[in-house]
């Protein structure tokens, strides 16, 4: 007798992110540190997932067009994270490889 296979669920980062910078802005937690005690992931994982607000805003729409859930795990915060800190004409070969996948 097989076991049931758990359906696995791909959130878009973007949203998690949202979502994370508003549990702290509504004061439902104090600051990342307790966020993450909450979730029970690290702090510095809050912080990385929370950084890709950082990326141009094209890109973070581009994304959001996608929803949440997402049907497949490869859009992940570790592909963004190198660009989080990159010039606006680095970020733009971000919106073209994005652009690229998309019309898949």
């Amino acid at each position: 007798m097989k076991a049931k296979q758990i359906a696995r669920i791909y959130r878009n980062p973007i949203y998690l992110a949202r979502k994370y910078k508003g549990m702290i802005i509504n004061g439902q937690v104090k600051n990342q540190s307790d966020l993450a005690r909450k979730l029970g992931i690290s702090r510095v994982r809050i912080h990385q997932i929370l950084n890709l607000l950082k990326l141009d805003s094209l890109i973070i729409q581009e994304l959001e067009r996608l929803g949440d859930p997402l049907n497949s795990g490869i859009l992940t915060e570790r592909i963004f994270r190198p660009y989080v800190n990159k010039s606006f004409r680095e970020q733009k070969d971000l919106q073209c490889i994005l652009k690229t996948l998309l019309k898949v």
